[in-house]
């Protein structure tokens, strides 16, 4: 676990974001796992989607509370805008299809309007969240409100590498030796 973060820190210092934000992103996968090996879907299979996003929750939504601020122990992010469930949803995006469209992450529609949703990966820039109307003004029907998020590459990379070291720091390193990665480097050993 500690070389990834090492690795993530190295790529975020040598600017590298797609890498630090790809090798970030695998984190709460390994933490979520060790975790909460419990949650499966009916057939017995890992139900990774859950366990990625119930360990991001208790862990690294505190990175990300709005205005409302946070619970009592400043561990939880009272209402979170960015969280476990759009966190997994970029992985998969950016891990599968090489993008960063996580889609909607709430209701399409309610009593008074229909809702959109815009997610942007930002450097250099702070997060931000904002809401939108499009006044459908012909007719009776709903207005449409659109939901933005914008989240900085490198805090994102940096909160999830400080919660899962936090994480690591709490467990015994024996959970972790599963995951780790392990190659021959041939680049030592000099040629004569």
């Amino acid at each position: 676990m500690l070389d990834k973060i090492k690795d993530i820190n190295h790529a975020l210092r040598n600017k590298s974001y797609l890498s630090a934000l790809a090798l970030s992103l695998t984190l709460p996968d390994i933490c979520g796992k060790i975790e909460y090996p419990h949650f499966k879907h009916k057939n017995g299979k890992r139900d990774v989607g859950k366990q990625y996003a119930t360990w991001f929750e208790n862990w690294v939504d505190q990175f990300f509370a709005d205005n409302t601020g946070w619970i009592k122990d400043y561990t939880k992010a009272k209402n979170p805008y960015f969280t476990g469930r759009m966190c997994y949803s970029l992985r998969c995006s950016f891990l599968h299809d090489g993008n960063s469209d996580i889609g909607s992450w709430g209701d399409k529609e309610d009593a008074e309007f229909y809702y959109s949703y815009d997610f942007e990966l930002a450097l250099g820039e702070a997060d931000s969240i904002g809401l939108s109307w499009v006044n459908q003004a012909s007719n009776n029907s709903k207005i449409t409100k659109t939901k933005t998020v914008r989240v900085n590459i490198d805090k994102l990379c940096k909160s999830i590498c400080q919660a899962a070291e936090n994480y690591y720091q709490e467990k015994d390193p024996i959970l972790f030796k599963d995951h780790k990665i392990n190659f021959l480097d041939f680049t030592s050993f000099q040629t004569r």
